[in-house]
């Protein structure tokens, strides 16, 4: 399935492109298995968060991070009054990394789109995965709950290699059938977080390593794929992007990057060089329908792992057969659906996914039997397979080639705004 659409993709690619048409394949299938690669390792810690926090809860030093913000909650708490048991308490230090992480993405997506524009996408690639690789093995040694933190500091400053491979499909992909080059995006996904959840929680049974530190095994096993995924790509990965000659010196380019976090210019995209009102109204609609959706879709998502640990008593393994589940559903649906999905519906595509998304919400409010939920997760995946890779098909098609860099940046940056919200107001909620 994954090299069909690799051949689809290739097919699309443009008549007149200064790449060839096999060095232009060729950075489709290092995409794809780059990708993969890195969502296996980046997924491995979903099923472990409940448990991790659990960790940090019972051997975290009274004096280090975890108590000491636990005290600060619990007397917060005490003087506003309001109730909610202490046991909860991991539930709303999830979600603060949770937004943290992505809100870390948000502040610095535009600087690594307007980077990779005036530098290339390579360098800017390798710059990010070498970022990610060191945020593993700073978890893999994180014996207190403030190096955890760190790890997930780092990673979020770093993570922005997803955003920069779309700028990749889109410089080598003809704009009439670009969903077939997004869709291998949206498989990579998919099958990373059917592979990757397992592995994490299959390592997490494994002592291979005694090193008195928690999920030593899965985060070491990370970082190996990190560094596995980095000289992969190093050895493969063409430039896909010809920087245009440019008066910007690194100072100004920062400056601009920073310009582009402040939301009025962020949802207004006036800083993609896109002069056309129309296309720039266009562009503030499916803006504002994006960070509306993906609001409440990774508060949604991200409570996944607490709702199954605390209503169903989910094992890490257990929540890793889930995970398997919601990423087998994403393939189908990647792979027989959207990626022979015409252009031009990409809007209709973006709106069934979110109606399925509303639908399995209220349904796992409501319901609390198994059966139920995981009926509920079917339609939850529909959503999760659809919805963004629709809207940034849908984004790619506006601007020149000079801009792709700059305006998918600000797109995502507006997507890791509000996941900077979802999963905090989310577990506020339940804690």
């Amino acid at each position: 399935m994954a090299k069909d659409s690799i051949n689809e993709a290739y097919e699309a690619i443009h008549p007149n492109s200064k790449i060839d048409g096999k060095l232009a394949s060729r950075t489709l299938h290092v995409l794809f298995w780059s990708l993969l690669i890195d969502l296996i390792a980046f997924s491995s810690i979903l099923p472990l968060m409940p448990v991790i926090l659990e960790y940090y809860r019972d051997n975290d030093s009274e004096n280090g991070l975890y108590h000491t913000l636990e005290r600060y909650i619990e007397y917060f708490k005490m003087s506003v009054h309001v109730p909610g048991a202490s046991r909860y308490n991991t539930v709303f230090f999830g979600g603060v990394l949770g937004s943290m992480y992505c809100f870390l993405q948000f502040l610095l997506g535009p600087f690594f789109g307007a980077s990779s524009d005036s530098y290339g996408r390579r360098p800017v690639i390798l710059l990010s995965m070498v970022g990610i690789a060191i945020s593993y093995a700073v978890w893999a040694f994180s014996n207190s709950f403030a190096l955890f933190v760190l790890s997930r500091i780092i990673g979020g400053l770093t993570r922005a290699n997803v955003s920069l491979w779309t700028a990749v499909v889109s410089d080598v992909t003809e704009g009439k059938k670009r969903n077939k080059g997004m869709a291998l995006i949206g498989i990579a996904f998919s099958i990373g977080f059917v592979l990757g959840p397992m592995l994490g929680a299959f390592m997490s049974k494994k002592d291979f390593f005694v090193t008195g530190i928690a999920h030593f095994q899965p985060a070491i096993m990370a970082l190996i794929i990190a560094l596995f995924n980095l000289v992969f790509v190093y050895f493969t990965l063409p430039e896909t992007h010809q920087p245009v000659k440019s008066s910007d010196t690194s100072k100004e380019i920062v400056s601009k990057a920073f310009l582009r976090i402040n939301p009025l210019h962020l949802f207004s995209f006036r800083t993609t060089g896109i002069s056309d009102k129309e296309y720039n109204e266009k562009l503030r609609k499916l803006s504002f329908v994006y960070f509306t959706y993906l609001l409440l879709f990774s508060g949604v998502e991200f409570t996944l792992s607490f709702l199954t640990r605390e209503r169903y008593q989910y094992t890490s393994m257990q929540q890793g057969l889930m995970y398997f589940y919601i990423g087998s559903v994403m393939i189908v649906i990647q792979g027989g659906y959207f990626r022979r999905l015409p252009a031009g519906n990409e809007i209709k595509c973006a709106l069934q996914g979110v109606i399925a998304v509303m639908i399995s919400t209220l349904m796992m409010a409501i319901f609390t039997d198994q059966h139920t939920y995981y009926a509920a997760l079917g339609l939850y995946s529909f959503g999760s397979a659809t919805v963004v890779p629709a809207l940034t098909s849908a984004v790619s098609f506006y601007g020149s080639a000079e801009h792709k860099g700059k305006l998918i940046g600000i797109f995502r940056s507006i997507g890791a705004l509000a996941r900077s919200f979802g999963p905090f107001l989310a577990c506020t909620g339940i804690n």
